[in-house]
């Protein structure tokens, strides 16, 4: 593992204590994300990622949703597919996201990072459909 990869995880623990990471694979599941209130039938999900080997230069692309998720008032969300299978199982919903801008810097938290990454979807989850 790279030191960048090892300092976005660090950042990442700040937030999320009990994430947990796949080092043969570059995943991360963080078991317990809070979902916005109003905009979902569930109120928590399971969120997985992959984390870009080639980080910094790499952006990351795409989350995973575990369980499958439906807006409050029963439709499917946009650019979302399921079930989606990941190396942390076959039950899983994909969402087609990538921030919109990715430029990251040498220091970690000046620029964009894996943290920003997340918090991006929690954008994404707020928009509902």
């Amino acid at each position: 593992m790279n030191e960048r990869i090892e300092q976005e995880l660090a950042l990442l623990r700040t937030v999320y204590p009990d994430l947990e990471w796949y080092p043969d694979t570059f995943w991360v599941r963080i078991p317990s994300y809070a979902l916005p209130n109003g905009v979902w039938k569930q109120s928590e999900i399971e969120l997985a990622f992959q984390m870009p080997q080639n980080l910094p230069g790499q952006q990351p692309y795409g989350f995973w949703v575990r369980p499958s998720l439906e807006l409050a008032d029963g439709r499917a969300p946009n650019n979302y597919t399921f079930p989606a299978s990941i190396p942390l199982g076959a039950d899983w919903g994909q969402f087609s996201w990538s921030p919109m801008v990715w430029q990251p810097q040498a220091e970690i938290t000046v620029g964009s990072n894996m943290l920003n990454f997340v918090r991006s979807i929690a954008d994404r989850l707020r928009e509902g459909a």
